[in-house]
């Protein structure tokens, strides 16, 4: 299959973990860039810290799915880990399953929230610790009844992702940790996040909108389920 079609250098890719065997039904995402393609091989950088690559727990047969964007279409394709360059740099190798699809909207709804926002210049590796702390006490038998420390936000919200106003500076591709309170009797929704894009309001305020790259899959869930009970 010709791939050069498909893929250039620099182009944003979204790579999606396929096989988590172990660690629950979750969504792990990461955004890369394309440095080179060399027939089904592709060479690509992560951006999330000087030593992603090195710090994160790539292993033999770790499979993805690829999205991106191409000719006004979507592009989607699955690949296996093949090797680690550097600290920032690693190869993975297609498959024979590329395919162009339509793609979906998310549903969003605009809404007020309670937010706990945490901003810091970790490392996916270190955020990737941080979240799963979280998530095991948010759901453990120990868990508050009540949380507290929620500032409420207006935000726009989907299961995929998350806007609202933060304090500047702000840059794409930095992570942040958002935990969501929805309200609905059960534990805030906790998921790293991803700076996609900015809009400046003033001096003292930026909208930013954020990919969830690592959320549960019941979280996405309860998300959905929130949205549809209020539109």
């Amino acid at each position: 299959m010709n791939y050069q079609r498909y893929f250039k250098t620099d182009q944003q890719l979204l790579l999606q973990v396929q096989n988590t065997a172990g660690n629950g039904e979750r969504t792990e995402l990461m955004s890369v860039r394309v440095v080179s393609l060399d027939d089904d091989l592709l060479l690509l950088s992560l951006p999330y810290g000087a030593d992603a690559v090195e710090k994160y727990p790539f292993s033999e047969g770790l499979t993805f799915e690829i999205t991106s964007e191409s000719m006004g279409l979507g592009i989607r394709a699955t690949a296996r880990f093949e090797k680690k360059i550097d600290k920032n740099k690693f190869t993975i190798r297609l498959n024979s399953d590329l395919e162009m699809f339509q793609r979906r909207i998310s549903k969003r709804f605009d809404c007020q929230l309670g937010i706990r926002f945490s901003r810091a210049a970790k490392t996916l590796h270190t955020m990737r610790e941080i979240w799963e702390k979280n998530i095991k006490v948010l759901h453990s038998p120990e868990a508050p009844l009540v949380y507290e420390g929620f500032k409420s936000y207006r935000v726009n919200i989907s299961s995929g992702g998350i806007r609202f106003s933060i304090k500047p500076p702000a840059d794409q591709g930095e992570l942040c940790l958002v935990l969501i309170n929805l309200e609905d009797g059960k534990p805030p929704v906790c998921a790293i996040a991803e700076i996609v894009w900015v809009c400046m309001q003033d001096e003292s305020a930026v909208t930013a909108g954020l990919r969830f790259i690592n959320i549960l899959s019941e979280d996405q869930q309860r998300i959905d389920t929130f949205i549809n009970s209020k539109r």
